[in-house]
């Protein structure tokens, strides 16, 4: 191992067999001082330079309780960043502003190819790998944007199919069952075959008695049921496999984010100042909670704790299933919690919720139990931080630069070595961070 792929432990280590071998042979204390010094100075700079060649570098991932799997970076025509990233345990999809999509190896940081994915003036909405768990034919990329879906090969990213969208998406879609689903400006939720490009089904979702309302929040589903609801207040749930409608209910005003599903439970975020707890089989009402403010931010789910930012009353706890409690049951509120949940983890013995703020570029760790904040730890090199779907408690991170990195809880990641070109990576983020 070079001194330049050796992590803050590996060098803590070297110097110590360092004195331990002054010692042995006789040097005398001057000498291995005069030694000593400079051997500390050179490690130190390249400890440096390793963690500066990373978006997250090892001692602040250890922060984390990480340790980091890889680091890729993707290249770039000059001018062009990255612009979309999707990290799935198939593969890790990075999209560049030119619409060119580049599949990194999701277990190894290894690059496969880059292709065109979409004509550069397409927006591109979402990205995923259509594997043998949709039924098709050979794996596919689908890239779907504002108008098309295009397929692009798995192996070997040639353009396998395309086709148009009959209804124009509203909202970001969800893959299932071999489907792309979405909701439409015309208030259907869409189901298109992900492998022909064709119209299986759509359904408006509001009731027939009434005009038609735009679907604002991205459907969910949890590969059996979709949920999905409108700007008039609708929340409807449809067989993942049929596309057939299962329950309908109709709230006093809109739902502008997407519903959350946990288990049996979904919760929902309405703009009639309600919170929502619904039974995911039969859409009765299990619970629901008044707020003095339209709600517009989705919850999240950890365990037995849903969480809810309440405009007015800060971030505020609820327990998702209480027991004969209509009313649902408040377990804690707390403000000043900055950002967004992305995940949940072990900090310090406890359970927390963690929290990414883009704007401050901060992690947050919140005591699942009591709200209070365990930890922070300032990433400032990261645009973009989600939870990784490999690892329980890891993260993937990715900036405009190209840069993409994995990392995973301690007791699971190995050693990672340095990137294959520190300087070039450093480079990169000088010149992004300078515009």
């Amino acid at each position: 191992m070079t001194l330049s792929t050796m992590n803050p432990s590996t060098l803590f280590s070297t110097l110590l067999a360092t004195s331990v071998a002054s010692a042995i042979l006789g040097v005398s204390p001057a000498t291995a001082d005069d030694t000593a010094g400079p051997a500390q100075e050179r490690m130190a700079q390249t400890a440096a330079k390793t963690e500066a060649a990373y978006l997250i570098g090892p001692s602040v991932a250890s922060k984390l309780g990480c340790e980091i799997v890889w680091q890729s970076t993707v290249p770039l025509p000059t001018g062009v960043g990255l612009k979309l990233v999707s990290a799935t345990p198939a593969a890790t999809l990075a999209l560049n502003g030119r619409n060119e999509v580049t599949v990194v190896r999701s277990a190894t940081g290894d690059l496969s190819w880059t292709a065109s994915a979409a004509p550069a003036i397409d927006h591109v909405d979402a990205m995923g790998v259509l594997d043998g768990r949709f039924g098709g034919r050979g794996d596919h990329i689908a890239i779907c944007t504002d108008t098309m879906l295009y397929l692009l090969d798995q192996t070997s990213g040639e353009l396998a199919q395309k086709s148009l969208y009959r209804q124009s998406p509203s909202t970001l879609p969800v893959m299932a069952n071999g489907f792309v689903i979405f909701g439409s400006r015309s208030g259907q939720l869409v189901f298109v075959n992900a492998h022909t490009g064709f119209l299986f089904r759509s359904s408006v979702v509001d009731s027939v008695r009434e005009k038609p309302s735009t679907i604002a929040a991205r459907p969910v589903t949890n590969g059996a049921l979709v949920v999905v609801a409108s700007k008039k207040g609708t929340v409807a749930a449809y067989d993942a496999a049929s596309a057939q409608s299962i329950w309908r209910r109709e709230l006093l005003a809109g739902v502008v984010v997407s519903p959350v599903i946990a288990g049996n439970t979904v919760f929902v975020a309405s703009e009639d100042q309600y919170l929502y707890a619904f039974d995911l089989g039969t859409g009765d009402t299990l619970w629901k909670y008044f707020t003095q403010t339209p709600l517009r931010t989705a919850p999240f789910v950890a365990g037995n704790i849903v969480l809810q930012e309440i405009p007015g009353e800060g971030l505020v706890a609820f327990t998702a299933n209480p027991e004969g409690q209509i009313g649902g049951e408040v377990r804690w509120k707390k403000t000043g919690i900055d950002g967004a949940p992305i995940s949940t983890a072990v900090t310090a013995g406890r359970e927390s919720v963690v929290f990414w703020c883009p704007k401050h570029r901060r992690v947050s760790y919140i005591d699942l139990l009591k709200g209070d904040i365990i930890s922070q730890v300032d990433l400032p090199k990261v645009q973009h931080l989600e939870a990784d779907r490999l690892d329980v408690g890891g993260f993937v991170a990715w900036s405009a630069d190209g840069r993409i990195e994995r990392l995973a809880p301690v007791k699971t990641a190995p050693v990672a070595a340095a990137p294959a070109d520190a300087s070039n990576s450093a480079n990169s983020e000088e010149s992004a961070s300078n515009g």
